[in-house]
């Protein structure tokens, strides 16, 4: 029956075309990526490699440095920061960031 199956073009089709006849428009190509920003300064972009990964990451990683002063906001495909107390040391630190994720 599943022989029958499979030579009709049931249960077994798709097996051989390894996906040559998919709809590849739904598929993700490419992890997402943000373009980020300090005072309306590009600083570097922020590569969300995995599914747990989350731009606002980001925050987290400045609260750990000592850096509260800031506010954050998502706009499309673009990070934007807001720092409130000293900008180039918040620059600074998101460009050795970003740079090594």
């Amino acid at each position: 029956m599943v022989y029958d199956e499979f030579l009709n073009g049931g249960i077994g089709i798709g097996r051989f075309t390894m996906g040559a006849y998919d709809d590849f428009s739904s598929t993700k190509l490419s992890q997402d990526r943000y373009d980020v920003y300090v005072n309306q300064d590009y600083v570097g972009q922020k590569y969300l490699l995995t599914a747990q990964e989350s731009v606002s990451d980001i925050d987290d990683f400045l609260r750990n440095e000592g850096i509260s002063d800031f506010q954050s906001v998502v706009d499309g495909d673009h990070y934007h920061i807001k720092a409130l107390g000293n900008e180039h040391k918040v620059a600074d630190v998101l460009k050795v960031y970003l740079q090594n994720r």
